[in-house]
């Protein structure tokens, strides 16, 4: 069938070097992988349907690689066909690892060419040459021109490309390699001449250190590797964010965003056998980066504010509305995992945080709790999300001091008819955690009349039937943590809990959130103990829960 005309044209003609048989080549080893990946299924169901293909088309690969044939097919497509491969075959991959691994990163460290040469323009502005070069002013040594070779730079980047499909795919299986995977592109994350390649390699980078993890979690020889790794990827991709200016793409920072964010993930939830974190941040790291990300989100949010204020101006016409929107959504997805990777290190460091979140974090994050501080919906909503992961993960002291404030932003979050829905949920989260852990800041009053805000999100309509299943099953979490567990705040103040337990059972199994589930079986067993569940009359419910 197909694979057999592909397989066929990959191989055609050895002896024609020319650039357009190059390309056919090349054109029909990728199809031949893309087809791979449509029969073998998303999931992997159909493999054994293309492994014998696929170890044909590896070993024409590593053929050509250590030969030294490298002008057959080009190298781009053909990384590009192996990484599609790897998808497919996993484990059954690794075998041809050590053919492919040498020749991705011998691209991405080669070494840049770069000429500077005497300019023959006057001025000191910047001027693009019909030969690639460009003219600049360089302190100390005049106006000068700069060649750089671009075709190296992309091929830098597709090796980045090459590498992460490779991590992304293997898994465990790619933690051999992730040292000398990591020690090639690290230097590249800071490549002045290019944004493409910083990206790239950072999303690379994410991906490297993920396979380490899984392979230390999985009881590999390279226990130390995700340890090491870890300060210094994350303060290279820190500190390169910071150095990201406002003129680069915001796509650059995103991805170098999206990088730290995974990465702290990924150092917060591996463990080894023994339940140790694989990799753990320090408290002196932890300040380093999250000093240079609270930067950045003020930075974030300053151009988001702008943002806003243009948008509600008269003189804003349509097109220009979208162009707004379009930025405002961008900034919003970058703010995301500004916050997300302040957050992972804050739950990783628990009550060690607190002094950073104190004098880093607290006292600008704090004023936008509420609309006073701001008109940024997503703004309050990071502010929130923060707070609430101080008040849920760094101890009694802590939640004790930044309760109070969280909470004025938990009430004006649920009152506020404009709140959207992710809003809400952060809020419904934190109101959760003040009840957990600092119960004494909520009154009896006050608890009431938001335990009623939280109760009309979940107690009149079926589970089945919410637009949205997580701030469902946040509400009937907080339901429980106000007033039903054991040494819940309202827990007295509401004698007759018939119709609140009737929706809170009627909300388990909660399935969205793992550790909330876990809150809410333990709750649920005390209200057994305490009697408030009758076993016998709600025998199918809980068998149904269980």
């Amino acid at each position: 069938g197909i694979m057999v005309g592909l397989k066929a044209t990959m191989k055609a003609c050895p002896n024609v070097r020319t650039h357009e048989m190059a390309m056919l080549r090349g054109a029909a080893i990728e199809a031949a992988s893309i087809v791979g990946q449509a029969v073998a299924g998303p999931e992997g169901e159909q493999v054994s349907l293309y492994a014998n293909d696929a170890s044909e088309i590896m070993e024409f690969a590593t053929s050509l690689l250590s030969s030294g044939q490298t002008d057959v097919v080009p190298l781009d497509q053909l990384f590009a066909a192996c990484a599609r491969i790897a998808a497919v075959m996993g484990t059954q991959y690794v075998p041809f690892m050590s053919s492919i691994l040498p020749h991705i990163l011998k691209r991405a460290t080669e070494k840049l060419e770069v000429s500077i040469t005497d300019s023959q323009g006057s001025g000191s502005k910047s001027n693009d040459d019909d030969d690639g070069g460009y003219s600049i002013n360089i302190p100390g040594m005049g106006l000068k021109k700069i060649k750089i070779n671009t075709t190296q730079l992309e091929e830098k980047a597709n090796s980045a490309r090459a590498i992460y499909e490779h991590a992304r795919s293997l898994g465990k299986d790619f933690g051999p390699y992730a040292e000398a995977s990591a020690d090639a592109f690290l230097p590249l994350l800071h490549n002045e001449y290019s944004g493409d390649v910083r990206s790239t390699s950072a999303q690379a980078l994410c991906q490297i250190f993920k396979a380490a993890c899984l392979s230390a979690s999985a009881g590999s020889s390279a226990q130390a590797l995700p340890q090491n790794l870890l300060p210094v990827l994350a303060k290279a991709l820190a500190k390169q964010l910071s150095q990201e200016s406002d003129d680069d793409e915001l796509e650059n920072r995103f991805a170098i965003a999206d990088a730290l964010s995974e990465v702290m993930y990924d150092a917060f939830t591996h463990k080894d056998a023994n339940g140790m974190r694989v990799a753990q941040i320090s408290v002196l790291d932890a300040r380093e980066i999250v000093g240079h990300v609270m930067i950045l989100i003020a930075g974030c949010l300053s151009r988001r504010s702008k943002l806003i204020a243009e948008m509600t101006t008269d003189v804003v016409d349509n097109d220009e509305l979208a162009r707004c929107d379009e930025k405002l959504h961008s900034e919003q997805e970058l703010l995301t995992h500004l916050v997300d990777s302040v957050g992972y290190q804050l739950k990783s460091l628990g009550v060690s945080f607190v002094p950073i979140f104190s004098q880093l974090v607290a006292k600008p994050l704090g004023k936008l709790l509420t609309s006073s501080g701001t008109r940024d919906g997503r703004a309050k909503m990071s502010a929130t999300c923060l707070f609430d992961d101080c008040v849920e993960h760094c101890g009694p002291q802590a939640a004790s001091t930044y309760a109070p404030q969280l909470l004025e932003g938990v009430v004006e979050s649920l009152n506020d008819p404009e709140s959207d829905a992710e809003l809400i949920q952060a809020a419904v989260y934190g109101l959760a955690q003040i009840s957990r852990n600092a119960p004494n800041a909520l009154s009896a009053r006050l608890g009431q009349d938001l335990m009623m805000k939280v109760y009309n999100l979940c107690g009149n309509s079926p589970k089945s039937e919410a637009d949205d299943s997580a701030l469902f099953e946040n509400a009937v979490s907080c339901l429980g943590s106000l007033a039903l567990f054991k040494g819940s705040p309202l827990f007295d103040a509401i004698p007759d809990k018939a119709a609140l337990t009737k929706s809170f059972l009627a909300g388990l199994p909660l399935e969205e959130d793992f550790d909330e589930a876990k809150v809410c079986h333990d709750g649920l067993c005390d209200m057994v103990d305490m009697g408030l569940v009758d076993i016998k009359a709600e025998f199918n419910e809980l068998l149904r829960i269980i």
